[in-house]
């Protein structure tokens, strides 16, 4: 028994599923490769200046802010200082490089957290902003002038914002041994900021916090991550990256189809057993046969006709009377009688069959699928019986 399902009752619909993957320095799963302008060295199989050539060509080639031809995610923002732009390739760089088997269909956004001097007090944490940047959290200032005599702090942030501060009125209000800074900004006493590093000489600041900062002036952006191709790239500053134990976690991307499939047995549908005790055949010849290799088989040569245990009236008039004994006594019963017996017979089950197991098919009437029900269900003829069936591919 066979029933074509129309198209309108059938919804396919996709959506993605992740897994998360965690990898540390020194693992033999993924790649930690080193470019270089100008270095012939191998890192891994390649040359250093041929994985730098590579990076440049493909990311790095100045066609970031070109929607049409860029390659890789982006923000709506644009940024032409130097310092704050979401592609930035010094002469030399450092490239995580995952299998596409712990990718799938791409690194999910935002997902992507890369902690360098792992179990050290030097430890940090870098994480991804969703738009394809890995950025240090910890803001990034250029000192222009420090006059501790006169309360002077002038720095750059690198969005190349120029800021004129003044160092808090109170004695130590900039603490080089302990990383303190207490600034006025604006006329507004701002909370403490705790200074990281401090190059003299560069003028460079890290410091954990500014609060005062614009949003694209937080934060350090330190390399890329092409959630496609499954790399990594750290370009500022890679040199003193990755020197130490590091720890790499993200999630891979997959994407599922969830099928589903609505199945109506009307009334007259699927109601007739079909176990061979209800079924009476008439007419099957059956022989049987010996090859030359005395192998005996039975071959049907007259399938004959096969009748549902009930009282049937053909079409020349006549009548067959296959009923059998049914519950309500010593009466004869069949699939017929239905309406009569079912308030008295509670079970009924040589009345209307159990559905325990569906099967769909495919347009060449092969088996594809099969659903089991947790519990059978009777197929009456007064009820209408609707299944769903889920599965995921």
């Amino acid at each position: 028994m066979l029933k074509r399902i129309p198209k309108s009752d059938i919804s396919i619909r996709p959506f993605k599923a992740y897994k998360e993957w965690s990898f540390s320095s020194g693992s033999t799963q993924i790649d930690l490769l080193e470019a270089d302008k100008t270095s012939t060295d191998l890192s891994g199989q390649f040359p250093k200046n041929s994985i730098y050539g590579q990076l440049r060509s493909q990311f790095y080639n100045g066609h970031e802010d070109n929607p049409f031809t860029r390659l890789g995610e982006k923000t709506n923002v644009y940024n032409s200082a130097r310092l704050s732009k979401e592609r930035y390739l010094s002469g030399s760089a450092k490239v995580i490089s995952i299998p596409q088997i712990y990718v799938g269909e791409g690194i999910k956004k935002g997902s992507v957290v890369l902690v360098d001097n792992k179990n050290i007090p030097s430890e940090i944490q870098y994480t991804d902003d969703s738009f394809g940047n890995l950025q240090d959290y910890r803001d990034g200032i250029y000192i222009s002038k420090i006059d501790v005599e006169n309360k002077i702090f002038n720095f750059i942030d690198f969005a190349e914002n120029v800021y004129s501060a003044s160092l808090d009125t109170y004695v130590g209000a900039f603490d080089i041994q302990s990383g303190t800074l207490d600034l006025i900004y604006n006329g507004v006493s701002q909370s403490t900021i705790q200074l990281i590093s401090l190059d003299i000489e560069s003028g460079i600041a890290i410091a954990e916090n500014i609060s005062f900062l614009p949003q694209e002036s937080q934060g350090i952006k330190i390399g890329n991550i092409f959630y496609n191709q499954g790399l990594i790239v750290l370009t500022r500053d890679s040199a003193i990256k990755l020197q130490n134990h590091w720890d790499l976690s993200f999630k891979s991307t997959k994407t599922i189809y969830e099928h589903e499939y609505l199945l109506i047995a009307e009334q007259d549908e699927f109601n007739v057993s079909t176990n061979p005790s209800a079924i009476v055949n008439v007419g099957r010849v059956t022989e049987t046969h010996t090859d030359t290799n005395n192998i005996t088989t039975n071959v049907i040569t007259n399938p004959g006709v096969s009748y549902i245990r009930k009282l049937t009236t053909l079409n020349n008039g006549n009548t067959l009377d296959y009923r059998y004994s049914g519950s309500i006594g010593n009466t004869l019963a069949g699939f017929e009688h239905w309406e009569m017996s079912s308030s008295v017979d509670s079970t009924g089950s040589f009345l209307t069959p159990m559905i325990t197991t569906i099967g769909l098919y495919d347009d060449d009437c092969q088996l594809v699928a099969v659903a089991k029900l947790p519990q059978p269900i009777k197929s009456e003829h007064d009820l209408t019986v609707n299944f769903i069936v889920r599965f995921d591919t």
